[in-house]
């Protein structure tokens, strides 16, 4: 992969040299457009934050550029029932409610992204947060609007790559920042025009980074040995009769260990193979007319990161002839995406049907792990494929009396691949067709929902195959107490299918039955196991209760939820008690399962004046997540509680941001317990105007102010990569 870098300084200089032409203009009170409230997007109907039927977070705007990172997860980890699961620096996948891969929707304009995120989690989101206009987070099941993998809640990404209405003025946009933690340097860029009925979208962005910062070393090495300790004592108790054959093959494994430890450099101060560069950027094209537009849109996202020492297992691989029988010194992986998009709307006059929307997306994506050997040689280990096509139309009916409708159908090609040494899942090809519905009743206080949806699953590796339907239905009511007040509750009935790893891993296409013999087996080497998929899963079965509080008085604005998820033959990996080549062997087995959680906020108004606005903001959230046999599931994030004091006039703000994250003591079976931390962040920024047409804004941020040793429960990583240490992002951005 190949990344070109503008040059930097010249665009710094540039910038800079603008404030000086700011002189006496008076500044864009920016801030109060930030108070606006903007419509929602992800959902069946167009409304207010307040009044949809969704416990939904919207970040846009200045909030949105403020807390704007690399990943989705890392973005997000601060938001109300939000965790970050990260895999290293170069990773990071966002948790809702204790779940995600396969289980959150991550889409692009409300269509899936076509990536292999949710087969491992080492793989990132094909996605760039950086140039989004806004993100839509909807918390719980979303599976009626997006289809059975928003069985967890959905992260729309919503950007203006193929605009919708025509803009009064020419916008330009061009971002500069550097990141101490890693030495970043980023530069973004941005086009937003329309010539005639014709509107034009450009961005382009570009980063990279040397390794990580941490405090201390970056590998734990006493938790690497208690847990290992942990896994081999519950597979002597799984295997008494084999009791002293395992404790010589214990010792043996000890004495590997041993050996792994000096073979492995523990990094002292930073996280090594942590470097990391993308780049990617965005052509559109839309006609827009009285009654609708449509447009067209071409995307590339190009991303290489690598993955911490010791983390990337090769038991079980075959000699590297090539290299002298030599071991992988690191690995690193590097993505490639091409995206088209179509989308368009017609609006209807005198017809029973209001609108008429369509999206289409075709993706054409792959990533490789190459390895990297001590000679100085290097290799592809495993490629990636996927390529699809993503479909969604909905039509919207006029209302009739206090009844209003919407309906859609959602359709999913893909094909899959995986060639190498982690070829562990069969080429498939995946498709899903779904139909779906939405009623809204409104009479006075009172606003009710009802929803259906059907789907049709199939997952086909050569001979061997899946094939089901899926159902989903909800209920939900919204009462207005007063004007200021509202509250909710909703009643969800939601169905998953088995996605093509739970069904298909290490699985013989001869018999379609996982191998009998284990030296058939492949590693899945991120996760350090011999993965078994089962083609006989039943389909998931979530019953969903909430309710939620929510409270806009003026100086006071609040919002507390309440749910409970019970969800049926929930798929997960659980070792079984076997192991290969010192490996162990899970299995994709079903259990029933209880998700339990709060969440809560509110925030005050402190301070108004001419001068300035002075706000305080508390916020919570906890989950649990509890097997109907005993025990926890793994990597369940732990709960949290923070703070954020924000002041800000027409022209500047600062942010001060803590959050405790508790020590997580309900752990499953093989997992150790992980203690918790606090998080500091500060934010400020000034803004400059330049004539009357355009501004400057400099901003710094600082994070992890403690520089405290973060081990993210939640990750597969935690005893070999925590997360960042303290760092300063400097940032300037010129806009016109």
């Amino acid at each position: 992969m190949r990344i070109v870098y503008p040059t930097r300084i010249a665009i710094a200089v540039a910038l800079a040299s603008t404030s000086f032409l700011a002189g006496a203009q008076e500044p864009r009170p920016l801030h109060e457009e930030e108070r606006i409230e903007e419509i929602i997007i992800t959902g069946a109907f167009s409304g207010t934050r307040a009044e949809t039927m969704l416990p939904i977070t919207v970040l846009s705007g200045e909030e949105l550029r403020e807390k704007v990172t690399n990943s989705l997860g890392d973005t997000l980890k601060n938001e109300l029932g939000v965790h970050n699961a990260s895999f290293g620096a170069g990773v990071g996948q966002p948790i809702l409610r204790g779940q995600t891969g396969n289980r959150v929707a991550v889409l692009q304009n409300s269509i899936s992204i076509t990536d292999a995120s949710s087969l491992s989690p080492d793989h990132a989101n094909a996605t760039e947060p950086l140039l989004a206009d806004r993100l839509e987070i909807v918390r719980g099941p979303s599976t009626l609007l997006y289809g059975s993998g928003a069985i967890g809640g959905v992260i729309n990404v919503i950007d203006n790559r193929i605009p919708e209405k025509l803009t009064d003025e020419t916008n330009f946009q061009i971002e500069q920042n550097y990141n101490s933690v890693s030495r970043e340097d980023k530069t973004v860029l941005r086009f937003d025009g329309s010539i005639g009925n014709f509107g034009v979208h450009l961005d382009y962005f570009t980063r990279e980074n040397e390794n990580v910062k941490i405090d201390g070393f970056a590998i734990d090495e006493d938790a690497v040995e208690r847990l290992e300790e942990l896994t081999h004592s519950f597979m002597d108790d799984d295997h008494e009769e084999d009791h002293d054959d395992h404790e010589e093959d214990h010792d043996d494994h000890e004495e590997d260990h041993d050996d792994h430890e000096e073979e492995v450099p523990n990094t002292n101060g930073f996280i090594g193979n942590s470097n990391g560069e993308a780049e990617g950027g965005t052509a559109g094209f839309s006609f827009v007319g009285d009654q609708g537009f449509f447009g067209f849109s071409y995307n590339t996202f190009e991303s290489g990161y690598g993955l911490p020492p010791g983390t990337h297992s090769h038991a079980g691989h075959e000699d590297h002839d090539d290299h002298g029988g030599e071991e992988v010194e690191f690995v690193r992986l590097a993505l490639d995406q091409t995206r088209y998009d179509f989308k368009g709307e017609y609006r209807f006059q005198n017809s029973w049907i209001q609108s008429i929307r369509g999206s289409v997306g075709i993706s054409e994506y792959e990533h490789s792990e190459i390895e990297f050997f001590e000679d100085g040689g290097a290799e592809v280990g495993t490629l990636f494929k996927n390529d699809g096509i993503n479909s969604r139309f909905t039509l919207t009916r006029t209302p009739t009396g206090n009844w209003s409708g919407v309906y859609g159908v959602q359709m999913a090609e893909s094909e899959f691949s995986a060639t190498g040494e982690e070829a562990f899942i069969a080429a498939s090809d995946i498709s899903n067709v779904g139909l779906f519905g939405v009623e809204r009743y409104q009479i006075d206080d009172f606003t009710g929902e009802l929803g259906f949806r059907v789907e049709s699953a199939k997952v086909s590796p050569a001979r061997c195959g899946y094939d089901d339907n899926v159902t989903s239905v909800s209920a939900s009511g919204l009462y207005d107490i007063n004007d200021r007040s509202n509250i909710m509750l909703s009643l969800s009935s939601s169905e998953r299918a088995p996605s093509v790893e739970e069904l298909f891993s290490n699985v013989s296409l001869d018999t379609c039955n996982a191998y009998a013999d284990d030296e058939k087996f492949v590693l899945h080497a991120a996760t350090g196991l011999f993965e078994t998929g089962n083609p006989n899963l039943e389909t998931e079965q979530s019953t969903n209760i909430e309710m939620s509080y929510r409270l806009n008085s003026g100086g006071v604005t609040g919002e507390f939820n309440a749910y409970r998820n019970e969800v049926d033959n929930y798929i997960y990996l659980d070792i079984t008690g076997e192991e290969h080549e010192e490996s162990p062997i899970a299995s994709y087995t079903q259990r029933d399962v209880i998700f339990t959680g709060l969440e809560a906020e509110v925030n005050f108004t402190l301070a108004s004046n001419d001068r300035y606005n002075a706000e305080m903001g508390f916020f919570g959230d906890m989950v649990s997540a509890e097997l109907n046999t005993g025990g926890n599931l793994p990597r369940i994030p732990t709960s949290k509680i923070g703070t954020e004091l924000r002041f800000f006039g027409n022209n500047w703000s600062t942010h001060l941001h803590v959050t405790r994250f508790n020590r997580q003591s309900d752990v499953s079976r093989l997992e150790l317990e992980t203690d918790g931390y606090t998080l500091v962040s500060l934010y400020a920024d000034y803004h400059l105007s330049v004539g009357t047409d355009s501004e400057v804004k400099m901003f710094l941020r600082g994070d992890n102010l403690l520089n405290e040793q973060i081990r993210n429960h939640t990750s597969f990583l935690k005893n070999y990569s925590p997360e960042f240490g303290r760092g300063v992002t400097l940032g300037l951005r010129f806009e016109y």
